[in-house]
Order: structure tokens, then C-alpha cells, then sequence
């Protein structure tokens, strides 16, 4: 094998190392049951032990409870963004869905990163980064009476947070 084959050669073993972009970041169902392309609905339920995120059919919540819709929205031209509503206030047991407005910026959720969570509080695990309009993150409110802040990883020092209040 001559010398110049081997940066071709690198180039290819790093395209199938990556997947080439393909199929894998595209086997997902979203929340209303419409096949999209991009990251799976992420449904987790904290406890006292946080359970591991799965993909699969949306999170129900308990009898009487609500789900809550916080959209994910880009600002300044993909510099920033934020959660509308950016406050929200729930009961345990109800669901709280966060959907990407748009496709102009990455963002996910994360209560590990937010700040001031109540002592205690094992946060879930952070949602995937999302990438296309549609995408959601689903999680079933099983925390005690507080309030929780969370963020945006990649937009956290522009201000995109947010806060949970459970009764």
C-alpha cells in the first residue's frame, strides 16, 4: 500500500466510524405517533432511583393530571433560544412535554446542569440534543413539592432556562 492511499483510507475508516450520517440518527417516533426524522421521544420517570430513558409511545399522566407543552424556541438567529413558557407550574403526576419549535438550533433539556434544584433531587437524565422541528421530550413529574430549574446545555449562559414548580 503506497503512502498516499493512506489519508483516503482514514478518511473512510472515520466515515464508517461515524455511520456516515445515515439511518441512525433517523429511527424515532415523536410523541403524536408520526414517524420524523431525528431523535427519539425520550420518556423518564424520576424517583428516588432515576430510571434509565427509553424511546417508545408517549408517557400518559396519572388519572386527573395534565400535560404541559413547553416549546423550545430559537433566537437571535440561532444564537440563543428559550422555553416558552419558561416557568411552569404542575401536580405530581402530570406530564411535562418540551417540543422543538423549529430547526434553525440545536437544544435539549437538562435538570442535572440547572442551578439550585432542592437538596435531594435526582435529576433525570438529560434529554437528547434535538435538532428538528417536532422532536419532544417527555417527562412524568414525580417529584416532591419544589420548585426545579433546568436548561439548555447549549444555550444555559444565554438565558435559555427554565423552572418547574410542583404543587
Amino acid at each position: 500500500m503506497s503512502i498516499r492511499k493512506l489519508p483516503i483510507l482514514g478518511l473512510m475508516v472515520l466515515a464508517a466510524a461515524c455511520g456516515g450520517g445515515g439511518e441512525a440518527e433517523q429511527v424515532a417516533t415523536t410523541t403524536d405517533t408520526s414517524v420524523q426524522s431525528g431523535m427519539p421521544t425520550v420518556t423518564t420517570t424520576p424517583s428516588a432511583t432515576p430510571a434509565a430513558p427509553t424511546a417508545g409511545a408517549p408517557v400518559t399522566p396519572d388519572a386527573g393530571g395534565q400535560v404541559h407543552e413547553v416549546r423550545m424556541v430559537t433566537t437571535q438567529n440561532g444564537a440563543s433560544g428559550q422555553f416558552e413558557p419558561a416557568q411552569l407550574t404542575v401536580k405530581k403526576g402530570d406530564v411535562i412535554r418540551w417540543v422543538m419549535a423549529d430547526a434553525q438550533a440545536v437544544h435539549n433539556v437538562s435538570f442535572s446542569q440547572g442551578q439550585g434544584n432542592p437538596a435531594g433531587f435526582t435529576p433525570p437524565a438529560d434529554s437528547p440534543m434535538y435538532t428538528q422541528q417536532g422532536q419532544s421530550y417527555e417527562l412524568k413529574v414525580d417529584w416532591n413539592t419544589g420548585t426545579y430549574h433546568y436548561v439548555c446545555v447549549p444555550h444555559a449562559m444565554m438565558g435559555m432556562t427554565g423552572t418547574v414548580t410542583v404543587q
